[in-house]
């Protein structure tokens, strides 16, 4: 069976929070959002590769990673392949995480039913409601919050959840951060919180979000405290070039 896939990082510190791991960029994605670095994953580029090849890969590299990570784009798009990735790596003796945008609650479902998700991170990019959701996609899907909400239900048993909101300041302000959180909150109460930095690149869907600002470090610090503070949150991290500060 064949995955296509854009890139693969062997050894990365940052995708799963104090783990190293091994990281498989899935190209394909079912959304569109204009402030998104990855346009050539939107777009569909990459190359198919046997799912073989990509366990010969983690096995090499087993001895320095705990997780293998597929992220994208959007894994769940190609889920016969990522369901024979994880079903490998399992028989590795390595975990498992899924990076995804929880538009799939079906996918999710079929991975949590059969245990092969260990850690699931997943991007809530503002409040729960399909008109807000819409501007921040690129895409009018209809009834995509609750997609996501009944994604984030199945995942919930999974002991390491990771509620990512990347802070773009054109785009939101600090209280649509905090009603997603909220938001999330009510389904996975114990679930790590992170904010993370938006940091335009040439490869960005809407070449607009060059111009937008680069939030610094600490004042992402600054935001995040005042959020965990706000809604008593117990775990919070901020994410950024500068590295992962726990708040």
């Amino acid at each position: 069976m064949k995955v296509k896939i854009a890139s693969i990082v062997e050894n990365s510190l940052v995708d799963v929070i104090g783990e190293p791991s091994f990281v498989i960029w899935f190209s394909g994605c079912n959304f569109k959002c204009p402030w998104c670095f990855a346009l050539p994953l939107i777009k569909g580029e990459g190359e198919l590769v046997e799912i073989e090849k990509i366990v010969e890969k983690i096995k090499k590299n087993s001895f320095a990673i705990e997780f293998v990570q597929a992220t994208g784009g959007e894994p769940t798009l190609q889920i016969d392949g990522l369901e024979e990735l994880f079903l490998n790596v399992k028989k590795i003796g390595l975990k498992c995480s899924l990076d995804t945008n929880s538009s799939n609650p079906e996918a999710v479902r079929r991975l949590v039913s059969k245990r092969l998700i260990d850690h699931y991170a997943t991007d809530i990019k503002t409040r729960l409601k399909d008109e807000d959701y819409w501007n921040l996609i690129g895409v009018r899907i209809e009834g995509i919050t609750e997609r996501i909400r009944k994604s984030l239900e199945i995942a919930r048993d999974i002991n390491f959840i990771e509620i990512r909101t990347t802070f773009v300041p054109s785009l939101l302000k600090v209280e649509d951060v905090e009603e997603a959180w909220k938001d999330a909150k009510e389904i996975v109460e114990d679930a790590v919180f992170v904010l993370q930095q938006f940091y335009p690149s040439n490869d960005l869907v809407d070449k607009k979000f060059l111009k937008d600002e680069i939030v610094d470090h600490k004042d992402l610090v600054m935001i995040a405290r005042k959020i965990k503070g706000r809604i008593k949150l117990k775990n919070v991290y901020v994410r950024s070039k500068s590295g992962i500060e726990k708040i």
